[in-house]
């Protein structure tokens, strides 16, 4: 793992295993690549994995001024990620906000990719989330989303709350080693939230041409099936949904054994 140069800033990036490559996105924003990793290192076997932190995230260099960091931005950042690893087209998995980035990514530099995989996300956040949980849960998930993250350890605290609602059946083993791994950045959670409320791209996923693999759990309630997966795939030609119904935000953990089964099955197309 090294921080690398790439498109003006200082990108914290590794790469795993050899064969078709994939470009992993992470979510967020305000996180860092770490959640990945025990889980998608599986497909190292056969493909390579790149994971880096976006600009401004986990270990990644942080701006001056946040409020310069924006989707287009972040799909520049990822196009020169490519283009330092040599690879004229890859696959690219998104996550969450990490998915929004990659739907965008698609949107704009469509040229580049082999397929796409979109996980737990949505194409616009125009729905009300439905949290259920215990009042401390919920009283973090009003914070988060209602009031900017004070520092790093303010945000590190309201996460590691909110985010036991994101399981179906949480566990606190799950929890703590990704909040261990976990390098946290407030100001990037503060902009990330900040640029949700222009994220759309109903009208723009039509352009996408490329097969694609669109998956949801089914007790997700941050980004839903109905509102995310199930558009995204309507609106998609060559896509292909898929909904673990005993998962919450994270089907890779929960269920991580059917999702890669899932996953591989699809990206065999690519072989």
């Amino acid at each position: 793992m090294t921080l690398t140069d790439i498109n003006n800033t200082k990108l914290f990036l590794t790469t795993k295993g050899s064969g078709t490559p994939i470009l992993l996105f992470h979510g967020g924003l305000g996180l860092d690549h770490t959640y990945l990793t025990p889980y998608f290192d599986s497909l190292t076997d056969s493909y390579e994995v790149t994971y880096y932190d976006h600009r401004g995230n986990g270990r990644s260099e942080q701006p001056d001024d946040y409020s310069t960091l924006n989707f287009d931005v972040l799909c520049d950042d990822a196009n020169a990620v490519q283009k330092h690893l040599g690879h004229d087209k890859v696959i690219v998995i998104g996550h969450s906000y990490g998915g929004f980035v990659a739907q965008k990514y698609a949107i704009k530099y469509g040229d580049n990719l082999k397929g796409l995989v979109l996980i737990d996300t949505v194409p616009a956040f125009d729905y009300q989330p439905q949290p259920s949980g215990t009042e401390e849960q919920l009283a973090a998930f009003g914070a988060a989303f209602t009031r900017p993250m004070a520092d790093d350890a303010d945000w590190r605290n309201t996460w590691t709350t909110l985010v036991q609602m994101y399981f179906k059946d949480y566990q606190d083993s799950v929890g703590d080693a990704l909040d261990k791994a976990t390098h946290y950045v407030a100001a990037a959670w503060n902009q990330g939230s900040a640029l949700l409320g222009e994220f759309n791209t109903l009208e723009d996923l039509g352009s996408i041409n490329v097969p694609a693999l669109v998956v949801a759990g089914g007790h997700d309630f941050i980004t839903p099936p109905e509102s995310g997966a199930r558009r995204i795939a309507s609106a998609i030609s060559n896509s292909t949904m898929h909904v673990f119904e005993n998962s919450g935000h994270y089907p890779f953990i929960e269920e991580q054994d059917a999702f890669f089964a899932v996953l591989r099955d699809w990206l065999k197309q690519f072989d």
